[in-house]
Parts: C-alpha cells; sequence; structure tokens
C-alpha cells in the first residue's frame, strides 16, 4: 500500500489540518487572543485541509514540512486575529515574542508530522507484508498480485564493446634492459 492513495492521503491531510488548526489556535488563545467563532474556525480547518491535500501526494520530511507549518501557523494567527472582536488592549501580534513562539510550534509540528507520517508508511508497509503472507499461507497455491512491475524497454541496441586484452604480462625486465 502506498501513502499517496486517497484514503491515507485523506487521513493524513486531516491529521496536517487537525494539528495545526489546533496548535495555532491554543497559541492564539495562550497569547490573550479571542477566541474565534466556530464557522470561521471550520473554515480556516476546511482551507488547511484542503491545502494539505492537494500537497499530500508523497511522504514529505522535516526540511519540506517546516516551512508549510510556519505559513499554516501564521497564517491561522492572522485569520483567528481578523475573525475575533479587537480589543482595545489586544495587540499581541507585532511582539518578536510571538514570532518566535509560531517559530518554535512550527518546529514541534514539522517534527512529529514527518516522524508520524513516516511510521505510518513503515505500519502500512508491515502491513501490506502480513496480509501477502497470511494470504499465500492461507491460500496454498493462490497467486498474490501486490504490485505488477513495470519494466522498461530498450529502444536500441547495446554497442558492442571492443575486445580489452585483460591478461598483460608484466614479468622480467623490459624489453629494451638487455640491448
Amino acid at each position: 500500500m502506498l501513502v499517496r492513495q486517497t484514503p491515507f492521503r485523506l487521513l493524513r491531510a486531516a491529521v496536517f489540518a487537525a494539528v495545526s488548526a489546533s496548535a495555532s489556535l491554543l497559541l492564539h488563545l495562550w497569547s490573550g487572543g479571542l477566541a474565534p467563532g466556530p464557522l470561521q474556525f471550520a473554515a480556516a480547518l476546511a482551507l488547511l485541509f484542503a491545502a494539505a491535500y492537494a500537497i499530500g501526494g508523497r511522504q514529505r520530511g522535516f526540511l519540506v514540512l517546516t516551512p508549510l507549518c510556519l505559513a499554516a501557523q501564521l497564517g491561522l494567527h492572522e485569520c483567528f486575529e481578523l475573525g475575533a472582536t479587537a480589543t482595545a488592549g489586544h495587540a499581541h501580534g507585532a511582539g518578536l515574542s510571538m514570532w518566535l513562539v509560531h517559530l518554535a510550534a512550527a518546529l514541534a509540528q514539522a517534527s512529529w508530522l514527518a516522524r508520524g507520517d513516516a511510521a505510518f508508511a513503515k505500519l502500512l508497509d508491515a502491513l501490506t507484508l502480513f496480509f501477502a503472507r497470511a494470504v499465500r499461507v492461507l491460500g496454498a497455491g493462490l497467486l498474490v498480485a501486490i504490485r505488477p512491475r513495470r519494466f522498461a524497454l530498450r529502444t536500441q541496441t547495446p554497442r558492442p564493446v571492443p575486445a580489452v586484452r585483460t591478461a598483460i604480462s608484466h614479468r622480467g625486465p623490459p624489453p629494451f634492459a638487455f640491448s
């Protein structure tokens, strides 16, 4: 099984959206921001889910997930700040501490997601091998096609390699030594 198949891709996008949106909402509330409305949070979650599904065609590592998580953190923070009714004392969006907290959250989030994605891919591989072996043992003669192999056909014949002397004798003195 591949992690890019639709059911697994949907699951991975949902996990990415849930982790990003909840971390951003908790940081927004922790820094003194007002809670956004449920419709606004649902819209932000749906937008993040759609973006995660669009880029989730293959497994991503920490270095690719870090800027994506940082963009998600900052975008959701701005979305929550715009949607909440701002009070006179609510000005948490301009400080250096906000940038550092969101950077730390994005790094932690990217690490969690990269490790989770790798673990999920290994789990799917192990389950595929387990069930293929189980079917082979229980089927006792049934052929199980896990994944068809594709071979590239050569369009040109290979070039003949010129004959090379493989046995070169270097024994004895050079021929000009006795002249």
